[in-house]
């Protein structure tokens, strides 16, 4: 219970640093340098993205991967999930939209 909480704690700072660190460096620039500040700060150039991403992960591995966590399955099922979610709205859309229409023709779907 305690350990639990700890971890909660931790994890809780480490978002609102990340998130204060990244949102206190894009409230310093205008709108008009935002494309230019993204990619110099996030994106970098053309021949540094693959090398991040390696590293990354890499450090991903050994924190989740090597260590028999159970975090990679449920990230994994929860992006499935988002992904279908996201490829049928479109059609459920439609049919909910087609629904309404015949509702209002006066006609039976």
């Amino acid at each position: 219970q305690g350990g639990q909480k700890k971890k909660l704690k931790r994890a809780a700072m480490v978002v609102t640093k990340l998130v204060n660190r990244y949102l206190g460096s894009m409230s310093k620039v205008k709108v008009a340098d935002l494309p230019g500040h993204i990619h110099k700060e996030y994106i970098g150039p053309a021949n540094s993205w693959w090398p991040r991403a390696k590293e990354r992960l890499l450090q991903y591995k050994t924190d989740h991967i090597d260590q028999g966590s159970f975090t990679p399955v449920k990230q994994v099922m929860v992006s499935v999930f988002a992904m279908a979610y996201l490829v049928g709205l479109p059609a459920e859309l439609r049919h909910l939209r087609h629904e309404e229409e015949m509702k209002k023709a006066g006609g039976h779907h």
